[in-house]
């Protein structure tokens, strides 16, 4: 069980210096980021009574999903303190409205305070708000990476493919799915859509770099560079 917020990891090491130019940023501070930086600093000073005045300070002002997610991951760092993480968690839910507020959200809470069942939930919350390439392949990276759930991570990558509209698009695809699956038949296949189409000399290039470094391909990357040189 974690430390409560009126323990104290050990004795403030601030001096007087120190606390009246905290006092002052105190003073001037805004918004939520603000005060949680300045709990950040006292917390790892040793104050914990004083950090939680301030932390409670970050959640009056807290306004958008980030800002709850953020402080809620201090909580746990600093004040090793989930039951009051998990209360602003469920804020930060509340305020989600994208896809990559959920996929955010899902993370910092499977990292936090190891909630599987939650962090699903919000995935798949994530998912349904995806809308482009971008968010598709970003939530199948998370998804087949530290979650570990590698059959879900397919099928949205499937989902990545279907939305994905230029080279850079399909190479980016064909990366993923070589480094998260080592499945080097439907990196090919992405990276024949990335050639087909690659418009520019970039697009070429960067694909015969990439053709060679992941599927150790010399003489496809050959072939590319070849088209690249031709649009000098």
């Amino acid at each position: 069980m974690g430390l409560s917020i009126t323990d104290k990891t050990s004795e403030s090491t601030l001096t007087e210096d120190q606390i009246k130019d905290i006092k002052e940023e105190e003073r001037s501070a805004e918004d939520s980021s603000d005060f949680s930086r300045l709990a950040q600093g006292i917390a790892r000073a040793g104050d914990m009574e004083w950090a939680k005045k301030v932390y409670i300070k970050a959640e009056d002002k807290a306004e958008v999903s980030y800002d709850f997610m953020y402080l809620a991951e201090d909580l746990c760092i600093y004040l090793k303190d989930k039951e009051w993480a998990k209360k602003v968690y469920i804020k930060a839910e509340d305020k989600a409205e994208v896809c990559r507020d959920f996929m955010r959200l899902a993370r910092c809470i499977y990292d936090t305070l190891e909630d599987k069942e939650w962090a699903e939930k919000n995935f798949i919350k994530a998912e349904d708000k995806a809308e482009n390439f971008d968010n598709f392949r970003e939530l199948a990276v998370h998804l087949g990476g530290k979650f570990g759930n590698k059959e879900w991570a397919k099928k949205v990558y499937i989902k990545a493919e279907d939305k994905a509209e230029d080279s850079g698009d399909f190479q980016f695809l064909a990366e993923s799915l070589y480094q998260k699956f080592g499945d080097k038949e439907w990196a090919k296949k992405a990276y024949i859509k990335a050639e087909d189409k690659a418009e520019f000399y970039e697009d070429f290039y960067g694909l015969a770099e990439s053709v060679n470094d992941y599927l150790g391909d010399k003489k496809w990357a050959k072939l590319l560079k070849q088209k690249a040189k031709k649009l000098l």
